[in-house]
């Protein structure tokens, strides 16, 4: 299941970069980009049904399994094909490609269970979809005020 990201209730705080960090011992695996003060987005690997990451991978160290698109660090060259791939700009190469695991082995990714806002959360595709309908017609219900 990947992460959706509930941009409205995300602060800013960057508690979710140092959760990752603190579990994978790298940054990058998740990054909040700040615009002018003005909002504040969590920016994770979105695990894509049909991911062009690894599909541009030729060396195999990006590969797409279930639900979620794994990332085998011995088998990195660092070439960055990835990133170029990526239409969401969220692999980055440090030598190696870095992008979000899900946090493979626990339960819960850590940025998910540590978000103090709850701007994080693992949803399903069609769960994702059904709760951002019932927000849109909210705001159609309020006359497109949000």
């Amino acid at each position: 299941m990947p992460i959706y990201v509930d941009v409205s209730r995300c602060v800013g705080c960057r508690s979710c970069e140092v959760a990752c960090q603190r579990v994978h011992s790298v940054t990058g695996h998740i990054r909040v980009g700040i615009q002018d003060d003005l909002a504040s987005v969590p920016l994770v690997c979105h695990h894509c049904q049909e991911p062009t990451c690894a599909m541009a991978c030729y060396s195999g160290a990006l590969i797409h399994e279930g639900e979620r698109t794994s990332f085998d660090l011995n088998k990195c060259t660092g070439c960055g094909l990835c990133t170029l791939a990526c239409p969401f700009g969220i692999i980055h190469v440090q030598k190696v490609a870095q992008k979000c695991d899900l946090c493979s082995g626990r339960e819960a990714p850590a940025c998910v269970t540590t978000c103090p806002a709850q701007a994080l959360s693992m949803m399903t595709y069609e769960e994702a979809t059904t709760r951002l309908r019932s927000l849109a017609a909210a705001v159609v219900v309020r006359g497109g005020r949000a």
